[in-house]
């Protein structure tokens, strides 16, 4: 009966450290562990804010996406309450004013640079937001 008792206990131990080593390794199991990756900072970059006009997740998405493969521009990021964009780019490869008109090439107002007429009311309606006088 000792002995009995003996190997249930072992068991259990046996048992329970696993279920212990399960849980510390879940969402590991069979996968690499994930790494935070630190992206250099380009050695040009600058950044900017200025507004651009627009209402929608749908208007963050043409806005950002016009910027998304300009070689020079490492990041946009517009912010659909604010109307402020934030962009980083490279001042020796695209010029500020050459970023502004790729956003109002697309149909969206910046505050120097302004959509022409018929692509902005070719946006769908819940982008056509109020244009600023100019």
């Amino acid at each position: 009966m000792k002995y009995l008792s003996a190997i249930i206990s072992l068991c259990f131990f046996l048992f329970l450290s696993v279920q212990v080593q399960a849980q510390h390794d879940h969402g590991n199991y069979g996968h690499s562990p994930k790494t935070n990756k630190i992206k250099k900072e380009p050695v040009n970059a600058f950044t900017d804010i200025f507004i651009i006009y627009g209402n929608c997740g749908m208007c963050e998405n043409r806005i950002e996406g016009a910027l998304a493969n300009v070689k020079g521009v490492h990041s946009a990021d517009w912010d659909v309450d604010t109307k402020v964009m934030t962009v980083k780019y490279d001042d020796t490869v695209i010029a500020l004013d050459d970023i502004k008109k790729k956003v109002a090439i697309v149909g969206h107002d910046t505050d120097k640079f302004r959509a022409k007429d018929d692509t902005y009311s070719s946006l769908p309606g819940c982008c056509q937001y109020d244009r600023p006088k100019g």
